[in-house]
């Protein structure tokens, strides 16, 4: 997954980002971009720095990704810092895979 063929909503978290950025006067850097991919990555996998093919996911793992980008701009937009929305998105993703019938995480799917 990278910054460079990220889909629309990745292009919102990154919007958001520097938006809250620009609000706050502090300058938005290409690593804070690669860091939000990260988070997101880290969120779907529990692997920060792992590689994530989006045209792999199932149909639930992309319903997911989408649950985590909207949880995701919604906490930059009430200026919950890096870490905690980390926390978040990652407990939301395995608060819904531990729901019966789940499928497996993306990084599992894709080591298969």
């Amino acid at each position: 997954m990278s910054n460079r063929s990220s889909p629309k909503n990745l292009q919102a978290v990154q919007a958001a980002l520097k938006n809250l950025r620009d609000s706050l006067g502090k300058t938005t850097r290409p690593y804070h971009y690669s860091n939000e991919v990260g988070l997101i990555r880290f969120a779907l996998t529990g692997d920060f720095n792992c590689q994530l093919d989006l045209k792999s996911l199932t149909r639930t793992q992309q319903q997911l990704l989408r649950r985590v980008i909207c949880l995701n701009i919604k906490l930059i937009n009430t200026y919950v810092d890096f870490k905690l929305r980390k926390e978040a998105c990652r407990d939301l993703v395995l608060k819904a895979q531990s729901k019966p019938g789940k499928h497996k995480s993306a990084k599992q799917s894709q080591s298969n």
